[in-house]
């Protein structure tokens, strides 16, 4: 259909009012096979990120900084891969000379990402079926109802719960041979000081060079945190914040992104101030 044709070509450009005019355009029920940054992907619209994937509207300036910071050769970890947008985006940009490993708990999103990595034969690529936690063990995912797909560790969310096995980072950094990562994308709403707290080792040894995380002040909060402690946890480990210290608003839904300072490179193309959200929503109305 020409609207899909409209949406295709348009997808890997970003502009303002994007969102809103793709968005009228585009089916809100059904199954499309997309092409996302040079791989198909079948994707679920009436799912919210599936959709924003499906318009190239999701998360815009994240796409930027990741796509500024890779390099081929280099290694990615993916915490909290969902269906798999910025491992996608980080097998183009490393290419078959480097790593990237996708973990990712919920089943209905492993799936999916899965099948992605198969019928694109993308060998760089290893997906995990757990969480990162403080131990190796199991914990319960709980599954949102809604058509947000974005799982979380938090009981009072009122999801359907579903055990899932979870393991610490410093023990699954030595399982895969990996020596360093050199970029750790973490979103797991509001597990993040969990994340973190399995992987003093390998934080304490400045093989992780840069992070780009989410501070999401609504979950945070429901497992005992906040936006300003986790933060507090990166800079305890030798982080630096790229566009100076946060100053989390109630309510925040941020995302930063950190450099370790003993890592030389900086970012010196990376666009704008980190991205605030105040919204549920991923996609950017203005994108």
């Amino acid at each position: 259909m020409l609207r899909d044709a409209v949406i295709d070509a348009l997808r890997p450009y970003h502009f303002r009012g994007k969102l809103r005019m793709l968005g009228s355009l585009a089916p809100r029920r059904g199954e499309r096979v997309a092409r996302v940054f040079g791989y198909d992907v079948r994707l679920d619209l009436g799912e919210a990120i599936q959709w924003w994937i499906y318009l190239g509207a999701f998360e815009p300036r994240e796409t930027a900084i990741v796509r500024s910071w890779l390099r081929p050769g280099m290694t990615f970890l993916d915490v909290g891969a969902n269906f798999g947008y910025f491992t996608l985006l980080a097998a183009s940009r490393v290419g078959e000379s480097g790593r990237v490993l996708a973990v990712e708990p919920s089943p209905y999103a492993y799936g999916r990402l899965v099948e992605t990595v198969h019928n694109n034969a993308l060998p760089q690529v290893q997906v995990h079926q757990l969480g990162l936690s403080t131990h190796a063990g199991t914990l319960n995912l709980y599954l949102s109802p809604s058509q947000f797909h974005s799982p979380t560790m938090s009981a009072s969310s009122g999801g359907e719960p579903v055990e899932v096995p979870v393991r610490r980072l410093d023990d699954c950094m030595d399982e895969w041979g990996v020596g360093s990562i050199d970029l750790m994308k973490l979103d797991v709403e509001g597990h993040e000081p969990f994340v973190l707290a399995g992987a003093s080792r390998v934080l304490d040894s400045g093989r992780i060079r840069a992070v780009l995380c989410e501070f999401n002040d609504h979950w945070l909060r429901q497992q005992g945190s906040s936006p300003q402690a986790l933060y507090d946890m990166f800079l305890r480990a030798g982080f630096v914040d790229v566009d100076g210290r946060a100053d989390f608003a109630p309510s925040c839904c941020d995302t930063r992104f950190l450099v370790h300072r003993s890592t030389r490179e900086r970012p010196s193309d990376l666009v704008g101030p980190a991205h605030r959200r105040d919204t549920p929503g991923r996609g950017d109305v203005n994108s």
